[in-house]
């Protein structure tokens, strides 16, 4: 079963609440945490898409995570890029068959066409 991880997962989760709330609209690291989000690891999250530019953080009174462009504007690849890192089924980089088992060409078209598939869609995909 080809699955996300739950860092994926979760920071999908974040990106849907910011995204119904439309851009400069906040979201909390307590907030997170009442809807059932691990708080330190939310942190994590958040800071890899700030990092990345995707988001926006305000600390004190009012503070929070907010997007910084609206949510038809980011796509899904470059949100699970930032959480995760190259979207890929497999990393052929670090196996030491690389070049040798035979699979190798066809997972560089899967990771292709997954990466153009993510292209498709945006945050407001998430929500709609």
């Amino acid at each position: 079963m080809f699955t996300l991880t739950k860092k994926a997962d979760y920071g999908m989760a974040l990106l849907s609440v910011l995204a119904q709330r439309g851009r400069g609209g906040r979201v909390s690291l307590k907030e997170l945490s009442d809807l059932g989000m691990p708080r330190a690891f939310m942190s994590k999250i958040a800071g890899s898409l700030v990092e990345a530019g995707i988001l926006n953080s305000k600390e004190g009174k009012g503070g929070g995570f907010s997007l910084n462009y609206e949510p038809k504007e980011v796509q899904v690849r470059e949100a699970l890029e930032a959480i995760e890192g190259e979207v890929a089924p497999v990393n052929c980089e670090s196996c030491p068959m690389e070049g040798g088992c035979g699979q190798q060409t066809l997972m560089d078209k899967l990771t292709l066409q997954i990466e153009e598939l993510l292209e498709k869609y945006t945050l407001a995909d998430l929500v709609s």
